[in-house]
C-alpha cells in the first residue's frame, strides 16, 4: 500500500512539471525582441563593464521610479539580472508588486551572458 501511494505521489510531481513547466532563461531569449525585454539592474559602472546585448540598464534602485519605461513590456516578458541574482530579485518583486507577471530572475551576468548571440 505505501508504494502504491508513493507511486501515486510521484507521478503527481512528474505531471505537474510536465504540464507547468516554467521556461528556461534561454527560452525567454529566444522569443522574438518585441516579446522580451532583457533588463540589466546593475550600476551603469557595472553595466558599461559589460552587459547582454540586447540588454537595457535600470539600476534595481531606479525600478520601482522607472517603471514606465518597461509599460510596454507589461504583459509580455521581463528577464532581469545583476551580479549574483540578488538585486535582480529585487527588481523582480518590484515589477511583481506593480503588476508585471511574465518576470524571470536570470541570476548573474555570468549565468546569462553565455545566452547573448549579438
Amino acid at each position: 500500500m505505501k508504494i502504491l501511494i508513493a507511486l501515486v505521489i510521484v507521478c503527481l510531481v512528474a505531471a505537474v512539471f510536465v504540464f507547468y513547466k516554467k521556461k528556461s532563461v534561454k527560452e525567454y531569449l529566444g522569443l522574438p525582441p518585441g516579446e522580451v525585454v532583457v533588463v540589466d539592474v546593475r550600476t551603469q559602472r557595472e553595466y558599461d563593464a559589460g552587459h547582454f546585448s540586447s540588454a537595457i540598464n535600470i539600476p534595481h534602485d531606479q525600478v520601482a521610479s522607472r517603471l514606465k519605461e518597461l509599460e510596454p513590456y507589461r504583459g509580455k516578458h521581463v528577464v532581469v539580472y545583476c551580479r549574483s541574482g540578488n538585486r535582480s530579485a529585487f527588481a523582480l518583486s518590484v515589477l511583481k508588486r506593480n503588476g508585471f507577471t511574465n518576470v524571470i530572475n536570470a541570476g548573474g551576468y555570468d549565468a546569462i551572458r553565455k545566452f547573448d548571440v549579438k
